[in-house]
């Protein structure tokens, strides 16, 4: 959207206004837009299709400031939900064996070991244990040892927040290599079509193509060596499989489920079943 105050507009014509109200004030979202709001706020590309003005929405400087207000408070209701039990419950077999209420099976142990062990990925999905030793050689390279690190406080998000080039190549299946043509409002997502390369956390500090633009020109000079690098996702839960959906190789018509940032990987196990299929990775 064009204008922080978009999000205000759509809030104050959602079904769900009166839900927004009742945590935030009945008056929360009483602001004044103009006739042409609608228009500004379909209208695709960002500031830049308004010669990069932030705020094309033409609102009274109260009405601004409610606005943003609005933005805050919708910011906020976002980040309380996804803190919530509902989303985040850590009620999971390995939240329980945390807190020494659950033993691990013999298959779920080894799992475990190799998850924070050889494998080291708690070492980017941070799992609220340290990353243990790695077996001696040939398995690994460092004395085999029981880890002594104390349970971290905070429950495990299994993300580090941070970013890494895993090196993944393009996904043809993703529709926006192919949204090449302008539609009815003249916008073209991507007219480069399959000459795009996604550089992730590079693009940003470049303010490349797909980016809002860097606030920070200092940033600018890290931008090379971070080309490709994308934020960790969490890897709790990774494994579920969605309602109605025996496996995650599901055909459709209901949620497929995909893997990385780019969906390139669809399943969690190796298989080359389908001929001319990309062979998967674990």
């Amino acid at each position: 959207m064009p204008d922080t105050a978009c999000i205000a507009f759509r809030l104050s014509t959602a079904v769900y206004k009166p839900l927004f109200e009742e945590v935030w004030g009945v008056d929360s979202l009483n602001i004044s837009f103009p006739s042409n709001t609608e228009t500004i706020c379909d209208t695709p590309g960002g500031a830049a299709t308004f010669g990069g003005n932030t705020t094309p929405v033409g609102l009274s400087p109260v009405d601004r400031e409610r606005a943003n207000t609005v933005y805050d408070h919708w910011g906020q209701s976002i980040s309380f939900y996804e803190a919530s039990p509902d989303v985040s419950a850590f009620s999971s077999k390995f939240d329980a064996f945390l807190a020494n209420k659950y033993t691990f099976t013999a298959e779920e142990m080894a799992g475990y070991k190799l998850f924070r062990g050889k494998a080291k990925c708690n070492s980017c999905h941070l799992d609220g244990r340290s990353t243990a030793p790695t077996p001696p050689p040939p398995e690994g390279s460092a004395p085999g040892g029981e880890d002594t690190g104390a349970a971290a406080s905070t429950a495990p998000l299994f993300t580090c927040f941070g970013y890494a080039n895993l090196g993944l190549p393009r996904n043809p299946r993703d529709a926006f290599y192919y949204q090449t043509t302008a539609d009815s409002l003249g916008f073209t997502a991507n007219a480069g079509g399959f000459t795009y390369t996604d550089l992730g956390l590079g693009t940003f500090l470049r303010s490349g193509f797909g980016s809002a633009p860097n606030p920070n020109s200092a940033w600018i000079p890290f931008a090379e060596t971070s080309d490709g690098r994308m934020q960790t996702s969490t890897a709790r839960d990774v494994a579920l499989t969605p309602p109605q959906c025996p496996t995650t190789e599901a055909p459709g018509p209901y949620f497929q489920k995909e893997f990385f940032h780019n969906g390139y990987i669809k399943s969690l196990t190796r298989s080359t079943d389908s001929p001319g299929e990309e062979g998967r990775a674990r």
